[in-house]
């Protein structure tokens, strides 16, 4: 009997656990998670995201983003981000409904204010708090809505960047296969270089069908280069990414550059690249209208580029 007694006092705290968690899980759970549509980012045209008093608006114009009313160039890679963050919104959790918006970032000092348009019309809004501590998610507030939910994915660090890393870095691009004309300046000295191909050339070997044309360099004077030098020169030009940006108003005293690059093909491409000043090295191009920092490595391999192609500069007479 005794054993009989244990057995059943056992089957009722057993009883007893089981309806306590289920009554517990029942109690979490009887809230319902706003539903948010998902969005066709392809329609967005513009952001805005709003700190305290500062407000950074990014509008589209045709493939590419620009910050307003400056109309830099957006990062591709960071609107990109921003954009999916807007479109596949999703609430995970319920946090709090106590409005402690303080603790969570989503004060008015702290939040970020995110709205996205289609034309005038607003499609979407939220303010984005803290990252969770796991960083996989992100305290939010939706408009007309007291309660802090969570959001999946790390919102902050997609919308909380600041103009100048929001820009984009790439000042100078090209496909060296379509490049047709090179002209090189550098300290006195100026050198043309275009592109022929074996169907306006002796070829050296009959070509055989199909076989791919064969591509030499010449100068003025009709004489061929080293297809190698260019072609590094060319790789080394198809993709230029800036350390930086430089003050608009600085572009007015850029007049005498160190070296300058002028090539054709589908378009017309240059850059201008300055003596360093503040040991910074100050460039412009014709793919970004602002002066731009260009990196040392990038100077120093361009100007050994040049200098294998032109020879040693001619020293000024004076």
């Amino acid at each position: 009997m005794k054993v009989k007694r244990e057995y059943i006092i056992l089957a009722v705290i057993i009883a007893a656990l089981v309806g306590y968690l289920v009554f517990k899980h029942t109690d979490r759970i009887h809230y319902v998670l706003p539903d948010i549509e998902k969005l066709d980012v392809k329609r967005i045209s513009k952001v805005e995201i709003t700190r305290g008093n500062v407000k950074t608006v990014l509008i589209r114009k045709g493939d590419s983003w620009h910050i307003t009313p400056q109309d830099w160039r957006v990062d591709p890679q960071k609107i990109a981000d921003m954009l999916s963050a807007i479109g596949d919104l999703h609430l995970t959790d319920l946090v709090s409904e106590t409005k402690a918006y303080g603790r969570y970032q989503l004060d008015a000092k702290n939040r970020l204010m995110v709205k996205a348009y289609s034309g005038p019309a607003l499609k979407r809004e939220f303010d984005v708090g803290k990252a969770a501590p796991t960083n996989q998610h992100t305290y939010i507030r939706l408009p007309g809505n007291d309660k802090i939910y969570l959001a999946g994915g790390d919102l902050r660090r997609s919308f909380d960047i600041p103009i100048s890393e929001l820009r984009d870095m790439l000042v100078f691009s090209l496909t060296p296969s379509q490049i047709t004309e090179i002209r090189l300046d550098r300290s006195g000295q100026a050198l043309t270089l275009s592109r022929q191909e074996a169907s306006t050339v002796k070829a050296s070997k009959p070509q055989g069908k199909g076989s791919p044309l064969e591509v030499i360099w010449k100068n003025e004077k009709g004489e061929q280069q080293d297809k190698n030098k260019i072609d590094s020169l060319l790789a080394e030009l198809s993709k230029i990414y800036c350390e930086g940006y430089l003050d608009d108003t600085m572009k007015a005293s850029l007049t005498k550059p160190a070296m300058i690059l002028k090539l054709k093909g589908p378009r017309e491409y240059s850059l201008f690249i300055y003596d360093k000043y503040v040991e910074k090295i100050p460039a412009l191009s014709s793919m970004n209208e602002s002066p731009f920092v260009l990196p040392g490595y990038k100077f120093e391999t361009l100007q050994k580029s040049m200098a294998d192609i032109m020879g040693k500069p001619v020293k000024d007479s004076k």
